[in-house]
Order: C-alpha cells, then structure tokens, then sequence
C-alpha cells in the first residue's frame, strides 16, 4: 500500500510541477502591444490615403490612354479623308484628261482643222484651246467642234489667228 501511496504523491506532484511549468511559460510570452485608438485611426486613414492615391493615378492613366486612342482615331480619319480627296482628284484629273483627249480628236479628225498646232485643257468640263489657227473661220470652227464633244460644258478659245501657221 505503501507503493500506491507513493505513485499516487508522485503522480500529483508530477501534474503540479507540470502546471507550474505550463504557467511560468505562459507568462513569459510577450504579448504584441495593443494599438491605440488614434494609431488605429492613423494608420486607417494612411491606407485610405494610398488607395485613394492609386485610384487616381489608375484614373488619370486611363484618361491618357483614351486621349491617345481618340488622337489615333482622328491621325486614321485625316489619312482616310485625304486618301479619298487624293483619290477623287485622281478621278478627275483623268476624267479631264480623257475628255481633252476626246477634243482634240475631233479637231483633227475635222477637215480643214487637221494640221493646226492646237493644245486642250479641260477642268470640270470646261475646254480651253491654245494655239493658232490660220482665220477667223478656223478657229470659230474648232471652236464649235470642241462644243459639240459629248461632256463639254463650255470652251474658252485662246487660239490666236496667225497667218501661215
């Protein structure tokens, strides 16, 4: 009995000194400090001021990025506006130089208007002839050949009468 004694001592005096080394341990640790009220509210606004800082930047990279686009977007339309004007001017160039063309087919192709020395130009429709032309009737005649070509709106005649030309 005496042993039951002694292992029952020994099993309290072995879960005291365990407690006792359980709470001496406990006390050591070092508890973090507790935040304060103003550091709290201090270190709240510092993040609210940083997000607010990043918004705006976010904001203001977004607002250049769509400047750039739109500047892009007007360089794309100015290209294309003059692509379509060189291209139209083009078109009429050629349709001024085809209705020239025509003109001075139908002068040479005209009897007594064959061998004059004769340029045309045509704009819009509107004939002018330079040159000579031997006489009054000569140039009155080309004159009125150049109006009867399908397409011509109005001749100036700048033919000049010279004799023997």
């Amino acid at each position: 009995m005496n042993l039951e004694r002694r292992t029952w001592k020994y099993r309290w005096l072995c879960a005291l000194a365990a407690a006792a080394l359980a709470l001496s341990l406990a006390a050591c640790k070092e508890k973090p400090p507790a935040e304060t009220a103003p550091a709290k509210i201090e270190n709240t606004a510092e993040t609210a001021a940083r997000k607010a800082q990043e918004a705006a930047m976010q904001k203001q990279k977004a607002e250049a990025e769509k400047q750039k686009a739109e500047e892009e977007k007007q360089k794309a339309e100015a290209a294309k506006k003059a692509a379509d004007e060189k291209k139209a001017a083009d078109e009429k160039t050629a349709a001024d130089d085809a209705l020239a063309q025509k003109v001075k087919e139908a002068i040479a192709a005209t009897p007594g208007l064959k061998n004059m020395a004769m340029d045309v130009q045509s704009s819009d429709g509107e004939v002018t002839l330079y040159g000579t032309a031997d006489n009054q009737a000569q140039r009155r005649k080309a004159e009125k050949v150049a109006a009867g070509v399908e397409g011509v709106k109005f001749v100036r005649n700048e033919l000049k009468i010279v004799k023997g030309s």
